[in-house]
């Protein structure tokens, strides 16, 4: 008899959620869902242990060697398994060594920060070989971009443990990124706003153009990352969820047509639509068209001007040397009219 009162109680909880109109999909898909509390991981300090993985594409002996000399002259030290350099096809090692490497990096007591050599491809597939439990017991800082993008938004929304979208082993640490990486990272200021900088010689490519698409200001938690990664996850069980949050979004060499693409597929297959607000931050080398053609700048118009939130685009992060860092689940202030981005609370303690 209770598993029948339990069913019954269940479906009719179903029933009274199907006959909420004000509710999209995901909004009576997430009330059912458990959120975990949100964790900030320590901050960085100098000679903490950054352990290296690589959780998608493999890396040479080299890549390795360069990503050890920046982190040492920034004053930490390095840490990494052989498995960092093993090679499956395309990717560093098969997935579940892959998803091992990240493991052992989070439950070892001697590693206090994370660091991705590199992206590439491969993190989606080993998101659901992590143990989140273990994770979240061990809390501590997780850096990348790119192909990164799976384990920053699966770790955060099974964990609540913040991750940062930020540089990679193999990134050029200027000094806009250094400073980005310090003011969020080691030295966390309860409020920070993001400086503007133009990539240096870029003034005749319009990839590099700061511009408001739609006007308007929005709070919430940033959420985001490489577009390619973020459509690829729509409809998994993986799929980020932007509603009610600031969504960051960048791309590298997809032809305009094809960023168009998926960029529309995020806002028809995900509750993009219902995010607060979207950052934009440089699609580099995808104003690239056939004839007849349809530029970059008026493609992502088209798309996300009819949403009726806040866009900006040409904010400094992506596949580019100016390299913010962002940090996931933590809340912001975007002004897409003066294009600003403020973080509204430290993301480590």
């Amino acid at each position: 008899m209770s598993d029948r009162r339990t069913f019954l109680k269940n479906m009719a909880a179903i029933g009274v959620l199907s006959t909420l109109p004000t509710l999209n999909a995901y909004s009576q898909t997430n009330l059912l869902k458990v959120r975990p509390k949100r964790i900030l991981p320590k901050r960085l300090k100098q000679g903490d242990v950054i352990g290296l993985v690589t959780p998608g594409s493999p890396i040479t002996k080299e890549q390795l060697d360069e990503t050890v000399k920046k982190l040492e002259n920034m004053g930490y030290k390095t840490y990494y398994k052989p498995s960092v350099l093993s090679e499956y096809g395309y990717f560093a090692g098969t997935d579940q060594e892959r998803a091992d490497e990240l493991m052992h990096m989070f439950v070892n007591k001697d590693v206090d920060a994370i660091m991705c050599v590199r992206g590439g491809y491969g993190s989606i597939r080993v998101v659901d070989l992590l143990n989140y439990n273990q994770i979240r017991g061990n809390p501590k800082i997780l850096i990348g971009y790119s192909d990164i993008t799976a384990l920053l938004t699966a770790i955060y929304d099974r964990t609540g443990l913040v991750c940062f979208h930020g540089p990679l082993g193999i990134s050029h640490f200027i000094d806009y990124t250094l400073k980005s990486f310090d003011n969020v990272l080691v030295n966390p200021k309860p409020r920070y706003k993001y400086p503007y900088q133009r990539e240096e010689n870029t003034e005749d490519n319009p990839e590099f153009d700061f511009y408001t698409i739609t006007e308007g200001k929005a709070e919430g938690e940033l959420i985001g990352g490489n577009l390619s990664v973020l459509a690829s996850m729509a409809g998994s069980a993986f799929a980020p969820d932007f509603e009610n949050k600031i969504a960051f979004i960048e791309e590298i060499e997809e032809k305009t047509y094809r960023a168009d693409r998926m960029l529309t597929q995020l806002v028809q297959a995900t509750n993009l639509k219902y995010a607060n607000g979207i950052v934009l931050g440089v699609f580099y080398k995808c104003n690239i068209n056939d004839l007849p053609t349809l530029s970059l700048r008026q493609a992502i118009a088209d798309i996300l001007k009819p949403l009726n939130i806040p866009v900006a685009y040409g904010f400094p992060f992506g596949h580019i040397k100016t390299n913010m860092t962002l940090p996931v689940g933590i809340h912001a202030k975007f002004n897409a009219n003066r294009r600003t981005l403020k973080l509204l609370e430290s993301a480590v303690i």
